[in-house]
């Protein structure tokens, strides 16, 4: 199986979760919002606490060592590759999870260490 490099070092920003993928106000992160809600309980209650964001987070990362990463895409940022996870929500539901990391193109033309999630949603 084909693990995504570095996948214990992968670094998933709060304000990727809190302010775009979990946001119900977001222009485009709204409808992420409301199925990962509806679907795996996922939502910003209390966010300014440790709260379900974070909850999610760690299901994310704890799954990524048992999924495999297909390659999907190399672009002046970075390499890209998809992870589809299976997640257990907090209202007991699971659900197969997109997500899409890319390690970051530096500026010496190498890529990063460390694969950043770029985003996620409900397949």
């Amino acid at each position: 199986m084909n693990l995504l490099l570095n996948h214990e070092h992968a670094l998933i920003e709060d304000s990727k979760l809190i302010h775009y993928a979990l946001n119900p106000q977001h222009e485009r992160g709204q409808h992420k919002a409301r199925v990962l809600e509806s679907t795996l309980g996922f939502n910003l209650s209390n966010w300014t606490q440790l709260s379900n964001w974070t909850q999610l987070k760690e299901a994310i990362l704890d799954a990524l060592s048992h999924h495999e990463a297909t390659s999907i895409s190399e672009t002046a940022f970075g390499k890209k590759f998809e992870v589809v996870l299976s997640i257990t929500g907090l209202n007991g539901h699971t659900a197969d999870v997109m997500t899409v990391w890319q390690f970051d193109r530096l500026e010496d033309r190498t890529f990063s260490n460390a694969p950043r999630l770029v985003t996620v949603y409900i397949l």
